[in-house]
């Protein structure tokens, strides 16, 4: 079954249209800061941008993280500290796809932009970067998950250009997403195609580290172990296991080798976009949207079910106009990213976003609370809130009414691989601050009461245009029904 979405440029213009409307209606084009004529001369401001994120990207499987593979390579080089900064302790706000990414996008957290459920459309009051910028921006989307196809989350209309067309069949079920090679291709042609003086705003989100651990047919493996951790295959979620695999390190084998691949991918959008944009004029920022569990307490090789350091820990690298370059030790969390950009465009910073500019070194601020929700979903299933206030670490387990099922803390600088739970005692002011964030969350538990949910496409998302010989290549590579 082929689902073929007759979009093309009109389809194009119709979001341009839309993301313009939303700008001048509610003031931010006459409220900017500055348009591209005026910051053309200006070193302090940068007049691109791009933001790139990984999807289950953990960052101590990157070299810039100490990790021992090469798995980064081209990461490694381009975000090298004497040129970027790194940040060592960087946080998600959410163990799914969907509500991260949009805190990412809006600089806000789940509780506060809305969205917390796969295919819930992003509600109309939630402002994106796109619709912040000043004027003179083009803005483009190329994402490779079906939760950030159009039908799932609504967004295409926030961009001049949105291309979600994921047309490739996951390899354990009918899930459709897009490797990293069409990924990249559809984003230079786009950039191909901008005039030198668009200030543009490219964001493209990589799936392929994401299970199953399966990269592309012709694929040169690089990794492979000494060895044996046995496993249980129950452990494993149904679309991750692999038959008659009960050797846990063939699953990390995989791993490095899909961010092996993604990052051999990322190196060709750096490199052309060093070629087509000056690289002095823009920021470069990169990001996943959560990580992934590996063989640590209860799931392996997945995300979403908690709120532990290997699923909320993201790598977090900034390159370009007024970054200082460096290793950053101080915790920060992804609604920092929005902010950052604003600022760095020249934009201003709507009011309802309190992220940090991290570009520079930010002030100490030991008492700073970042929260990172997971699970739920309801049904039964317990919803996990996370506050990490310095080397302190806050959970709750709640049901779906947003009641209280259990507390617990850690100390995360004695217990990074939290190994030992500590009992929360009744004054412990991290978790009694935690305790009325879930009280006064307006979806209990995570779970919203009332949310306009979109739709999960179950064949693939073709791009119009696409002639029966390719449509033909794609089936023969089991890409499309």
């Amino acid at each position: 079954m082929w689902l073929l979405v007759q979009a093309g440029g009109g389809a194009r213009r119709r979001c341009a249209g839309a993301a313009l409307r939303r700008r001048l209606a509610r003031g931010w084009l006459v409220a900017a800061a500055c348009t591209a004529l005026a910051c053309g001369g200006d070193p302090d401001v940068a007049s691109d941008v791009l933001l790139i994120t990984v999807d289950t990207l953990r960052p101590d499987h990157l070299g810039l993280y100490g990790y021992p593979r090469p798995t980064s390579p081209n990461l490694d080089r381009f975000f090298a500290a004497d040129r970027a900064a790194i940040f060592e302790r960087a946080y998600s706000t959410a163990a799914h796809t969907s509500p991260s990414v949009v805190s990412i996008l809006s600089g806000l957290y789940p509780h506060r932009h809305r969205v917390r459920l796969f295919f819930q459309l992003l509600p109309e009051e939630t402002r994106l970067l796109p619709e912040l910028l000043p004027g003179g921006f083009r803005s483009a989307g190329f994402v490779s998950n079906v939760v950030l196809t159009d039908e799932a989350l609504g967004i295409a209309e926030r961009f001049d250009h949105y291309d979600d067309f994921v047309d490739e069949r996951e390899s354990q079920r009918a899930y459709y997403e897009r490797g990293a090679r069409r990924t990249t291709d559809a984003a230079l042609r786009w950039l191909r195609g901008r005039d030198a003086a668009e200030r543009l705003f490219l964001w493209v989100h990589y799936i392929d580290p994401h299970g199953p651990y399966r990269p592309p047919a012709d694929w040169r493996d690089r990794f492979d172990h000494a060895g044996r951790r046995e496993i249980l295959p129950a452990q494993i979620s149904d679309y991750q296991r692999e038959p008659g695999v009960t050797d846990g390190l063939y699953y990390v084998d995989r791993y490095d080798e899909e961010i092996a691949y993604a990052d051999e991918q990322i190196g060709r959008l750096l490199d052309a976009w060093a070629v087509a944009r000056p690289l002095d004029g823009t920021l470069v920022v990169f990001t996943a949207d959560h990580g992934e569990s590996m063989m640590e307490h209860e799931r392996w090789f997945t995300h979403g079910y908690h709120v532990y350091e290997e699923i909320i820990r993201v790598p977090l690298m900034l390159r370009g106009v007024g970054v200082l370059p460096g290793r950053r030790a101080q915790a920060v969390s992804t609604i920092d990213l929005a902010p950052t950009v604003l600022r760095a465009v020249g934009a201003e910073v709507p009011p309802d976003m309190h992220g940090l500019d991290l570009r520079q070194p930010p002030p100490a601020t030991p008492d700073r609370l970042l929260l990172a929700t997971g699970g739920g979903g309801g049904k039964g299933r317990t919803g996990w809130l996370a506050g990490i206030q310095g080397g302190r670490k806050g959970i709750l387990g709640l049901d779906e009414h947003g009641r209280v099922r259990e507390s617990r803390t850690y100390r995360l600088d004695q217990d990074p691989g939290e190994l030992s739970p500590l009992p929360a005692p009744p004054d412990d002011a991290l978790v009694a601050h935690l305790i009325e964030l879930a009280a006064a969350d307006p979806d209990p538990g995570g779970v919203p009461l009332a949310a306009r949910m979109g739709r999960e496409l179950h064949a693939p998302k073709v791009a119009p245009g696409v002639s029966e010989e390719n449509r033909e290549r794609l089936k023969a590579l089991g890409y499309v029904d």
